[in-house]
Formats: C-alpha cells, structure tokens, sequence
C-alpha cells in the first residue's frame, strides 16, 4: 500500500475510495472495476494505483477498513470482558449484562443500512475466504468470538475449549445475524419495510429473552 504522507484532500479521497469500494466489492467481489470504484468515488482511476497499489491492495484495505470498523465499535465490551476475566470468580449477572450490551450493539449495527456494504463483503468472505477474511478474523472476528465463548462458559460452568461450548456460542450469534443475512425474509414476514429504532429495540427484547433461555438451560445441563 502507498505510505506517501496525504493531506486532508487525500485523506478524503481515500475514504471515498474506500466507501465506494466496499460498495463494489459487496455486490460483485473481486469482478468489480477499478474503473466503477474510482466512478462511484467520483476519483480519477489512478488515484487507486496512486493511494493503494492495486486493486487487489484495495480489496485488503476494505478488509483492513473493516478490521477496524469492528474494532472501534466492540473495544469497550472487549475491555469489559477482560476486566472480568480477571477476577477468579467474575459476578454472573455483569457476565449477563454484558452479554446483552454486546448483543444490543451487533443487531444495532445490523439493522442499520449503512452497514449494508460491510456485511455484503463480509459475506462473501464467509462463503469464499481470501487472505482478506483471515486479516478481518485474525484481527477482531476470533478475539471477540473468543470473548462470547469464555463469557458464556464463565456464566454455565460449560468448558470455553470445548467444540461444544464454541458451537453455542455461534449459534447464539447466528440468530442475531439472521436479522441481516435472511434480511428480506423477516422484513416481508414481520410487514415491515425496514429497520428503525423501535424495531431493532423489539428485535433486542426478543433476543435477550433467548439469550436468558440459553444461559440458564446450559447452566441446568452443565456437569457439578
């Protein structure tokens, strides 16, 4: 990637870049043009080669954009979470809270539109993975997938190594994404248009009614 100093205009540039191209690569991966990016970006095409090399550079620049978007949006429960941890016996209702906070924050962002190219990308990662997945992985998916897990063992007495408990936890995190990847289903099903506040707030009591239900089931169930 190009480590020449910018200026505020090129900082600009590059976010419009940026935008543009998750936009792109959402909707038609790596078979999107560099010449639809820079037109969307409303950039000359070399302004592509002059910020991030290549477009193969700028597809892992969106993964970085990501990487980082996520980062910014769950470092407070990611620090929360390691707060707890560092207590031997953490309190399981701020375990609780805290799995409902974070909950809260991914069908908030899930709901919104603006997120709509994000997820479309990292979509097609999941299904088709580059080393652009595995940078946005590496970087936050595992640590805060990792986080849930050791939260939810911690409240169940479940094993946090086992495939089991890592299982759980995804699906636990598989109904919120529902909410984003079968978006037009439950849209048409529910009669609504889209998602406001009001809604996403229903969505999360519903949520948290079956996070409890998981939490305490697995207590019932885990060995004394």
């Amino acid at each position: 990637m190009n480590t020449t100093p910018t200026t505020s205009k090129g900082e600009q540039a590059k976010s419009q870049l940026i935008a543009a191209a998750l936009a792109q690569f959402g909707e038609y991966g790596l078979h999107a043009t560099t010449r639809d990016i820079a037109a969307q970006a409303g950039q000359n095409i070399a302004a592509i080669t002059y910020y991030f090399g290549s477009k193969d550079d700028l597809y892992l620049a969106c993964a970085q954009w990501i990487a980082d978007f996520i980062h910014e949006n769950f470092r407070p429960h990611a620090q929360a979470a390691e707060a707890l941890f560092a207590h031997p016996d953490p309190d399981k209702e701020a375990i609780r809270e805290l799995i409902h906070r974070a909950c809260k924050s991914m069908i908030t962002l899930l709901t919104h539109d603006e997120t709509l190219n994000l997820s479309k990308f990292i979509s097609r990662e999941q299904l088709s993975p580059t080393r652009a997945y595995q940078l946005v992985h590496d970087q936050v998916i595992a640590p805060l997938h990792s986080h849930l897990t050791r939260l939810l063992a911690a409240y169940t007495g479940l094993d946090a190594g086992d495939t089991q408990t890592i299982i759980h936890t995804h699906a636990l995190l598989g109904e919120i994404l529902a909410f984003r990847l079968g978006r037009e289903t439950f849209l048409l099903r529910a009669g609504w248009t889209q998602f406001d506040a009001e809604k996403s707030s229903l969505i999360f009591q519903v949520i948290t009614c079956h996070i409890d239900l998981i939490l305490q089931g697995l207590t019932h169930r885990s060995p004394e």
